[in-house]
């Protein structure tokens, strides 16, 4: 008896597992379509910081790839604390990577929002535009 119980169970569990896999697709679906519509945005992000890490790499003194570093853990607001800018020009183009890192990904959870919102919508099969 205690098989049959494991098996209903091993059976619920793979139909969840099936289920969550569905679920989860079409949040990415619904995550990349509108990922397409802010990539213009992100792509301009991420090239502000990438001459950002050019300008600290000049006026630190540092080559580019140490100070692409810097500028992506202070952008993603880590700071591990190993680099730190000592120039002034180089601690306010920090400040101001940082501002961008968090516009940055501010838009990234904005889309995963929505995304799950539209997710949520069609697998309750309401949409927005047709007026609930």
């Amino acid at each position: 008896m205690s098989n049959d119980g494991e098996g209903k169970i091993g059976l619920t569990a793979r139909a969840f597992s099936d289920q969550a896999m569905k679920d989860f697709v079409l949040f990415v679906r619904h995550f990349y379509k509108i990922l397409r519509l802010v990539s213009h945005a992100l792509i301009a992000l991420l090239a502000l910081m990438a001459i950002g890490a050019g300008v600290i790499a000049i006026a630190e003194g540092m080559n580019y790839w140490k100070a692409l570093y810097l500028t992506f853990i202070t952008g993603l607001t880590i700071g591990y604390g190993d680099i730190a800018p000592v120039t002034v020009t180089g601690r306010i183009v920090c400040v101001l990577i940082g501002l961008l890192g968090i516009v940055f990904f501010g838009i990234v959870v904005a889309v995963a929002t929505r995304a799950l919102a539209q997710a949520v919508e069609e697998k309750r099969g309401v949409h927005p535009e047709d007026g609930g």
